[in-house]
């Protein structure tokens, strides 16, 4: 296969735009891009390819070929979405080519919502002292008591009961009349340590995402001004709380804050900026409310990390573990 035929078939359904710098990334000939152009099977709009309609009829050929079951990317007709889309491809691609997680395996996720109940309302979610700390009011809402009470069991203590099934968890909302609500993730990363010795082990029955024996990476785009939006990053951090409430009490108890072989499982909020500059804004940002961010949710962490920075790795970290603490900022660590 041609280099021109293995840049068209980068524009799959999770990566349907790109441009020079995210070809470049993926070791391929960024002048493919125009000779494709040419050839009418992708159009540009600004600096940005994507698939055109005989584009995605030569992508199915091409996988038909190749024996490969890729899907070709249908581009968002608006340059926003479009960038996005960019951005998020070169997101993936810039942190996988950071660390090599030896022994390991690295599983991206996009288009990735988490459900979690309840859904509450910001003002019934947390509020804001002053100075700046975090109360979570969730954690006393009639719900979550009813939850606590009817799933009293954490931690390792959990594995010597069956878990409820997920037939029962929906009984159980529908009865209690729990609302669930959802979070988009812009990308979630699970990262699995020493793979061979976990995937001998039995998957969970409730373990939807693939959570059990993985290291949980849950990555959000953020933007400026951040001071404009600090409640915005509340809201997040506090859906997150509540998604782990759920999988620590209902789904998957036992294997939220410790793997199958009673290691350490990590929860990461990333927070992802362009800059430098920007992180450090970020982190000037959050970092004053200290361990109120993670509060009932502990443990869990909380960082920045910048394309800038990821652009910058000239050899690859070993492991993520290694990576962060050189080119991220932790907003607040638990482990």
């Amino acid at each position: 296969m041609t280099g021109d035929a293995m840049v068209l078939l980068l524009f799959d359904r999770h990566h349907p735009c790109w441009d020079d710098e995210a070809v470049a990334l993926m070791g391929e000939d960024p002048g493919s891009l125009k000779r494709l152009c040419d050839e009418g099977l992708l159009k540009r709009n600004e600096t940005i390819y994507s698939l055109t309609p005989r584009g995605m009829e030569v992508f199915k050929e091409y996988c038909s070929q190749s024996f490969c079951e890729s899907v070709p990317g249908e581009s968002p007709d608006n340059s926003y979405g479009q960038a996005y889309l960019l951005w998020r491809t070169k997101f993936k691609n810039l942190l996988d080519q950071s660390f090599t997680a030896r022994w390991g395996v690295k599983e991206f996720h996009v288009d990735t919502y988490l459900e979690y109940a309840p859904a509450l309302p910001k003002e019934e979610l947390y509020h804001i002292d002053h100075p700046p700390h975090v109360t979570w009011t969730y954690d006393s809402h009639p719900a979550v008591e009813r939850m606590k009470e009817d799933f009293p069991i954490l931690g390792l203590k959990a594995r010597d009961s069956t878990p409820p099934s997920l037939e029962a968890i929906e009984s159980w909302h529908s009865k209690n009349e729990v609302v669930k609500g959802s979070l988009y993730v812009d990308l979630l990363l699970l990262n699995r340590c020493d793979f061979a010795y976990y995937m001998h082990h039995p998957k969970h029955p409730n373990d939807v995402l693939g959570l059990v024996n993985a290291d949980r990476f849950y990555c959000f785009r953020t933007l400026p001004p951040f001071d404009q939006s600090c409640k915005k990053y509340i809201d997040i951090i506090g859906k997150i709380h509540l998604f782990l409430l759920n999988q620590r009490r209902l789904y998957i108890p036992g294997y939220v804050d410790v793997d199958s072989a009673d290691q350490d499982s990590l929860n990461w909020v990333v927070w992802v900026v362009d800059t430098e500059k920007e992180a450090i804004s970020m982190h000037g940002l959050l970092a004053p409310m200290g361990e109120s961010l993670i509060g009932p949710a502990h443990p869990m962490d909380v960082w920045v990390i910048s394309l800038e920075a990821l652009r910058s790795v000239e050899k690859k970290y070993e492991l993520i573990y290694d990576l962060f603490p050189n080119v991220a900022h932790p907003i607040v660590r638990s482990i």
